[in-house]
Order: C-alpha cells, then sequence, then structure tokens
C-alpha cells in the first residue's frame, strides 16, 4: 500500500513539474491543439512501446527541461522575452546569470565525481566487495552502447563508451567457473537499419552479435554464448533474458555485468523480473575503494569547467530520470533494492 501510494504521488509530482515546464515557461502562442494532440501521443508512447523510434524521440524532448543543457537552454530561451529595443530586462539578466553558474556547475569534473563517489559508486562497490567470493555458471552481459555499428563501410569492430564491459565479462569468463555468457543488446535506434540489397546490407549494427563476435575473439567459444538480440534497453533485456533461460533451463543466480552507474537499476530490474542477480559493475568514475571513507582527491583542474564534466552531469541526470521512470511503470522498487542488499549480506 505504501508504494502505490509513493508512486500515485510521484506521478502527481511529475504531472505538475510537466504541466509548469510547458505551459508556464513556454510562450501559450506556440501551443496549438495539434501540438497539444501531438504531445499526447508523444506520452502515449512513451507507455505504450518505449522502444519505438518515435518514442524514443519523444523522451529526448520531454526529459531535455530535466537534463543539464535543456535547462541552460530554457533560461537562455527565456531571457530573449526580456531584450527589447536594445535594451535587456532584470529578469532576464538574472537568467542569463543563472545560466552561466549553472554552466559551471555542471561542467565541473570535482564536483560530479564527487556525486559519483558518494552517492553511487561507494554502494556498488560495497555490494561487489559482499559478493566478490559468490560466483555464477552464468553471466549476464548488458551489451549496450558497448560497440559501434558496422555501417558506412566500417570493416573492423570499434568499441563504445561502454566497450570496457565486453572486456570484463571476458576477463570473469577467463577467471573460470562460468559456463556461459548470455549478451544482451538490440539494435541502435539512433543508427538507420541498412536498405535491403545494399552494401551495408550484410554488415550488422546488432550490438549483442556484435558483442559476442569480439568475445569468440578474444577466446570465449561460441558455444559457450547465448545470444537476445531484441533487447535495446534494459527492461526488453530483463524480458529477453528470462524467456532465454527458461527456454534453456538455465537457474538463477546470475552474473550481472553492466556500468556502476546503472547498477542498480539494473540488478533491481532483475530482481524484480524473478532473476537472482550478482553483482558485477564496471565503468567507475571516481577511483574508489569501498573500505575507504575519503572523497575523491581535488586538483585545481577538476575546478576548471570542461566537456568531461558536462559529460559526467548529463549520465547522471539521464540515469536518475530513467529510474523515476522504471518505478513509476513498476518495473522497479525500492523493496527489491533492500532485499538484495539484505540477501547479499546475509549470504556473507
Amino acid at each position: 500500500m505504501f508504494l502505490v501510494l509513493t508512486r500515485v504521488l510521484l506521478w502527481l509530482l511529475v504531472l505538475v513539474i510537466f504541466f509548469y515546464v510547458f505551459f508556464r515557461i513556454v510562450p501559450k502562442a506556440y501551443f496549438t491543439f495539434l501540438g497539444g494532440l501531438l504531445l499526447a501521443v508523444f506520452v502515449v508512447l512513451l507507455f505504450v512501446d518505449p522502444t519505438d523510434r518515435t518514442a524514443t524521440t519523444a523522451w529526448g524532448i520531454l526529459s531535455l527541461p530535466f537534463k543539464p543543457l535543456g535547462i541552460i537552454w530554457l533560461l537562455l530561451a527565456q531571457c530573449w522575452r526580456g531584450i527589447k529595443d536594445g535594451g535587456i530586462s532584470k529578469s532576464a539578466q538574472n537568467q542569463i546569470r543563472s545560466a552561466f553558474v549553472l554552466l559551471w556547475l555542471f561542467s565541473t569534473p570535482f564536483l560530479w565525481q564527487w556525486v559519483y563517489h558518494g552517492s553511487i559508486e561507494r554502494q556498488v562497490a560495497r555490494l561487489a566487495n559482499l559478493t566478490q567470493t559468490e560466483t555464477a555458471e552464468t553471466l549476464v552481459l548488458l551489451a549496450h552502447d558497448t560497440v559501434e555499428p558496422q555501417v558506412e563501410g566500417r570493416s573492423q569492430l570499434q568499441l563504445g563508451d561502454r566497450g570496457n564491459l565486453i572486456l570484463y565479462a571476458n576477463q570473469l569468463y577467463q577467471a573460470g567457473g562460468i559456463t556461459r555468457i548470455v549478451i544482451s543488446g538490440g539494435d541502435r535506434l539512433s543508427f538507420p537499419p541498412p536498405e535491403p540489397g545494399s552494401e551495408d546490407a550484410a554488415t550488422s549494427s546488432n550490438e549483442a552479435e556484435l558483442a559476442a563476435e569480439l568475445l569468440s575473439r578474444l577466446g570465449v567459444p561460441r558455444t559457450s554464448i547465448l545470444i537476445d538480440p531484441n533487447s535495446p534497453n534494459l527492461r526488453r533485456s530483463v524480458l529477453g533474458v528470462r524467456a532465454l533461460l527458461e527456454e534453456n533451463n538455465i537457474d538463477s543466480p546470475i552474473l550481472l555485468v553492466t556500468r556502476a552507474l546503472s547498477m542498480y537499476r539494473s540488478a533491481s530490474s532483475f530482481v524484480q523480473g524473478g532473476i537472482a542477480v550478482i553483482p558485477r559493475p564496471t565503468d567507475y568514475v571516481a577511483f574508489i575503494d569501498p573500505n575507504e571513507t575519503q572523497d575523491p582527491i581535488f586538483t585545481l583542474e577538476s575546478l576548471m569547467p570542461s566537456h568531461r564534466g558536462l559529460r559526467l552531469s548529463t549520465q547522471l541526470s539521464d540515469e536518475y530520470l530513467l529510474t523515476i521512470y522504471y518505478f513509476l511503470r513498476g518495473w522497479l522498487s525500492p523493496a527489491e533494492l533492500t532485499c538484495l542488499e539484505c540477501q547479499i549480506s546475509d549470504s556473507s
């Protein structure tokens, strides 16, 4: 009952913020009946089929005001209304100052390294430390964004932003004890599929298949690899992996390999889907020891605005937004997070 009430209250909060942003900040002159209808269709698509290309575009538009660059862009767009006849109003000046301060904060690496270290990676590293002696015969690799599609005449395999997940999965397999690797991924929605009969039709943009090919080149037998090729996001991966495990009569727990930032959302989603998980996170941002309490090392360079700081803050906001979305859809629950940690603590 408490969980349902929390979801209802959070839904109300999301709706209030949504209406404030789109009906108070954006001038009403930009809204028409057709525009409002299109916006409603986008929202419906997000909850009917979030993997659809149109729904992905809708998510990018609707979530923009809650991301670092989106917030700054809205402030600068608002200040244009205060610039008239060569003069600038006081409110517009304040909006420009606010945008400048936020741009500096959002692009400061040290601030976001500290957030990653204090609120996310320390807890994930603690889970990994508690389960370091546990193992399983099945490893599940979430291959999203680990490889680049072989398009436009590319003959080589290119690693993506999370390519080290593949290397870590291979490291765990070579250490022994693992008999199979389940690779879950899908076609990149941001890349158009090759046209039938074209030269690129023989190439692949499926992340699971490309990751499997790379693992086989690294020494993992192809017979030890199972592929879930139709899961471009975490929710589809949970459903696809569960079906694959049932089809091959494979029992959990599984070793789950994904990046540290999304491990809690990933692990709780699998647990909510009925699959016991032993977390194996990687792709850390801060250099931390789960047994230590000191903050990340401070340097003058880490206070200088950079694209890395902006990327870290954007990734963090994306993960928080996705976590809220998954919670509202009922795909994960804080109860699973608590139970997961309790089960790990008890078993250790």
